[in-house]
């Protein structure tokens, strides 16, 4: 007795059909994600050493010091910003005299057309104590 299975051939192929633009979809999303969140911790840790550069040098130096140190901190950490910017503020108190950088940046989209993805804009700040006897 041979079962019959005529109804069952190429439904495999059908599925992959089916399936694989479902499935690269899904790796480009994960992909995307994994970007987005590498980019938001870069963007705080390049703020962190902008902030702290900027605390030790002169006030005349610190816009300078905390712009080269987010640029090379994203550059060593490789980047996820198609495009960056900082601004440097001063807080001046009788006690404690403070600098705040803060950086933004938008996420590269690169390789995720597919995804119609848009470039995010993460914002980082970090605030430091300027050290007197360094800053002067």
């Amino acid at each position: 007795m041979k079962r019959q299975r005529a109804a069952d051939h190429g439904s495999a192929s059908v599925e992959m059909v089916i399936l694989a633009p479902v499935l690269v979809v899904l790796m480009l999303f994960v992909v995307f994600v994994g970007r987005a969140g590498g980019a938001v911790e870069q963007v705080r840790h390049a703020a962190d050493a902008g902030a702290r550069a900027a605390s030790l040098v002169a006030r005349p130096f610190m816009d300078s010091a905390a712009r080269q140190a987010v640029v090379e901190d994203l550059g060593a950490n490789g980047s996820n910003c198609a495009s960056t910017s900082v601004s440097v503020g001063l807080f001046d108190s009788v006690n404690v005299d403070s600098v705040t950088v803060t950086v933004t940046c938008t996420s590269n989209t690169d390789g995720l057309r597919l995804l119609a993805a848009s470039g995010r804009n993460l914002t980082a700040s970090s605030t430091e104590v300027i050290d007197r006897y360094r800053a002067g």
